[in-house]
């Protein structure tokens, strides 16, 4: 079996007899998907490059497919066994930011008022009357000069200064809350419609076609899907009101996807005959 890391979306997906099937739509935990057709690991005998090659015996069932053939397997006792699938909403999680709180500092401005008592040095002048009194030799030098004498006042002067303090502190708590959401998403799957009034109307078909002049290259069995293709879209609900006009673009993207760009040219006669033949019924 093939490691799942060697697979990847996009690379071209080969039938066991080398016809291009598709590229990877979406790889599974044990399967491929290419074209809407899921392929288990085990269904792939090779990887060359960017190209997968399927076994021999799938290859072969998924070009019977191509041709309008529903894929299915075929038991001991000859009954055929459809597989029916189905998407399924798988819903994981995952860690993801949703938002966040911001918590704004600003710096503003004060005007703060400290009382202070501060000392200071007060002068007063006063002046005596004294009895007369000789002048003594040392202080004889320097009578009778002008001049200022200074007294220094001394005090005490408010000197600021400022210093950073914490006045409190903003705690930002978080707490985890769980809630339950719908999550809502489109899936797809497989229904299988039976109509029996196709047996009644196969001979019709099987007689038409083998009246084509120049006779077909290819035996009824082989473009029978195809006739059953365009009968189904004509007797599906959802194109009861649709004519084969509005109806064709759809059935030539199908056909297209699975088998090239001329596919559809080279099927588009039967599919049209189903569809006609269903609505005359």
């Amino acid at each position: 079996m093939i490691d799942r890391k060697n697979l990847r979306q996009g690379m071209q997906v080969y039938s066991g007899e080398e016809k291009l099937l598709g590229t990877i739509e979406r790889v599974e935990s044990d399967s491929i998907t290419v074209n809407g057709q899921q392929y288990d690991f085990s269904s792939v005998e090779r990887a060359e490059g960017n190209r997968l090659y399927l076994t021999r015996q799938v290859g072969a069932s998924t070009d019977r497919a191509a041709t309008g053939r529903t894929a299915g397997t075929t038991g001991a006792q000859g009954d055929t066994r459809i597989e029916v699938r189905e998407e399924r909403l798988n819903v994981e999680k995952r860690q993801a930011e949703l938002g966040d709180v911001q918590v704004r500092k600003e710096v503003v401005t004060e005007k703060q008022t400290v009382p202070v008592e501060l000392m200071r040095e007060e002068v007063h002048v006063e002046q005596r009357d004294v009895a007369d009194r000789p002048v003594s030799q040392a202080d004889a030098a320097g009578a009778f000069q002008e001049g200022t004498i200074r007294v220094p006042v001394r005090g005490e002067e408010a000197v600021v200064t400022k210093e950073a303090v914490v006045t409190g502190e903003v705690v930002i708590n978080k707490e985890r809350t769980t809630e339950r959401q719908q999550v809502t998403d489109t899936v797809r799957k497989e229904v299988i419609h039976v109509d029996e009034d196709y047996d009644r109307h196969r001979a019709a078909y099987e007689q038409e076609y083998a009246k084509r002049q120049p006779p077909a290259s290819t035996g009824f069995a082989d473009v029978e899907p195809h006739f059953r293709t365009g009968y189904g879209a004509a007797v599906d609900p959802k194109n009861a009101k649709r004519s084969w006009e509005e109806v064709e673009p759809d059935l030539r993207q199908r056909y297209s996807g699975q088998g090239g760009g001329d596919a559809w040219e080279r099927v588009k006669r039967e599919v049209r005959e189903g569809f006609t033949r269903a609505r005359q019924r």
